[in-house]
């Protein structure tokens, strides 16, 4: 007879089909296991309309993911779903956090009701995100850009793209995952944006001590996505970078080897750190260490820092 284990996710549309997704892949290895969806409400979905910049020191604990973690640890959940971007880079004592299944795309995309890329729109454009990361960047192409936050699930903010500003920047990999591809305007290229680490990759988060579900879930996961993700994270770790630190990271594995590229912007677009790193993918752990020394002696930490205190000061 088989057992049930509870599933706790967001209630957004978006981490919805993505909880889908990854029953549909565990089902697959314990068919006869009933996976109970549970529906829980985290701090970043109680307060949606508040700019991730006005939350102060909430946000370096994660907001999304600290309200799916304390259920776990509370055992009202077995497991949780959730984008791997969301996950912590250092997990909560007695918490494990493994990727699954296949990345999905890594961009950034524009959707404009002008139909035309960022180049194209027109002076002054106003652009809605409330990412320090895709605001730092974004200044190095168009500084008269004007920013503004936008928080709130993925129909909503395609629906204010065509009312309320010139572009809205999300990630590709939402779009993708609700069907919604056909309001891209542009996919962002890595050479303009670079990602949040993680960006595309879902996860599942649990109790270390649980070696049911490390059995569970490690035959979902894809060398290449946990090789590059936690790479990312690693980066970010080394970095001292939380959600407030403007980086852009992306790992990749092509033909065998190893690749790693970050970018570390001020929020004028004015200074800036960067590298690239390659290697055997066995060398991911010291490329990793010798990209963050390069960014580090470039000034990526006072960047970072100089960051941090602006947007919470402006909170």
């Amino acid at each position: 007879m088989g057992r049930t284990l509870r599933i706790g996710t967001r209630g957004s549309a978006l981490a919805l089909a993505q909880t889908d997704m990854i029953v549909q892949w565990l089902q697959l290895v314990e068919p006869e296991t009933t996976f109970e969806v549970v529906e829980l409400v985290t701090h970043g979905d109680r307060h949606a309309d508040t700019p991730i910049t006005a939350m102060g020191d909430k946000v370096e604990r994660g907001i999304f993911n600290s309200g799916l973690e304390e259920a776990i640890l509370r055992r009202r959940v077995d497991l949780a779903t959730c984008s791997f971007k969301d996950v912590e880079s250092e997990l909560p004592a007695g918490l494990v956090a493994m990727s699954v299944g296949p990345r999905a795309d890594t961009r950034d995309v524009l959707i404009s009701r002008h139909g035309c890329g960022l180049r194209q729109l027109p002076p002054n454009a106003s652009i809605a995100t409330s990412s320090p990361r895709r605001i730092s960047q974004l200044r190095m192409i168009r500084p008269d850009l004007r920013f503004h936050p936008l928080r709130g699930n993925i129909p909503t903010r395609v629906q204010r793209a065509a009312t309320d500003f010139d572009g809205v920047v999300i990630a590709a990999a939402g779009l993708i995952r609700l069907a919604m591809r056909e309001h891209i305007t542009e996919w962002i290229r890595h050479e303009l944006l670079l990602p949040a680490a993680a960006q595309g990759a879902l996860g599942c988060e649990f109790l270390d001590e649980r070696d049911d579900l490390h059995r569970l879930v490690r035959p979902l996961q894809v060398a290449d996505t946990e090789l590059c993700t936690r790479a990312e994270k690693n980066l970010l770790i080394g970095l001292t970078g939380g959600c407030y630190a403007p980086i852009g990271v992306l790992a990749q594995v092509q033909r065998g080897s190893f690749a790693l590229q970050a970018r570390v912007v001020s929020l004028d677009g004015r200074a800036s750190a960067s590298g690239t790193v390659r290697g055997a993918r066995h060398q991911s752990e010291e490329l990793v260490r010798e990209l963050c020394d390069g960014l580090i002696r470039q000034g990526a930490g006072r960047i970072i820092e100089d960051t941090r205190e602006g947007l919470l000061a402006g909170a």
